[in-house]
């Protein structure tokens, strides 16, 4: 499968992207997660069709992923203070991501699963219901109340950031 898909779709991929790096990695992804979804992949289409729809929807959050780094870099380097900007903006960056990593942690082991498999390891819901013979419904009802939930926890930890921010400023 490998041999006979990957160069039509590396060529599909540069047509859009026009970075051999970039076109290489997306097209090697795509093909990691079909193989770490093999045992529970149902494809209804042809396996040329599903190739080329999953290409052109990694194509797709390539080009937004770029879009926003190009922003937010603008946005940074319109600050005069730039430089120190950078490390503290990481720092911050590192601290959320730990209060995030913590708030995961906390949530009960349904939710935590779901949202694990969601947003980690990028299933659709309707693959997280066939992995986990739930209906499909109770997937989208976990999924809502893990975000809840981990919004709750971030909204507490972010007010305490500011305070110490606020303090320590």
């Amino acid at each position: 499968m490998y041999r006979k898909y990957w160069r039509r779709l590396y060529d599909s991929a540069y047509r859009r992207v026009q970075t051999r790096e970039d076109c290489e990695e997306i097209v090697q992804e795509l093909f990691l997660d079909l193989w770490s979804k093999r045992q529970h992949l149902e494809i209804t289409t042809s396996l040329e069709i599903y190739l080329f729809t999953a290409l052109r929807y990694r194509i797709y959050n390539y080009i937004r992923s770029l879009l926003t780094k190009k922003a937010h870099l603008d946005y940074l380097l319109q600050r005069g203070d730039y430089e120190a900007n950078l490390v503290e903006d990481q720092l911050y960056y590192e601290e959320l991501q730990r209060a995030l990593d913590a708030g995961v942690a906390q949530l009960p082991e349904k939710y935590r699963r779901v949202y694990e498999l969601s947003r980690q390891e990028h299933y659709t819901y309707r693959e997280i219901a066939q992995l986990l013979e739930l209906p499909i419904d109770t997937v989208e009802k976990q999924m809502a109340k893990a975000l809840k939930l981990l919004r709750l926890h971030l909204k507490e930890h972010l007010f305490m950031l500011l305070l110490a921010a606020h303090l320590l400023g």
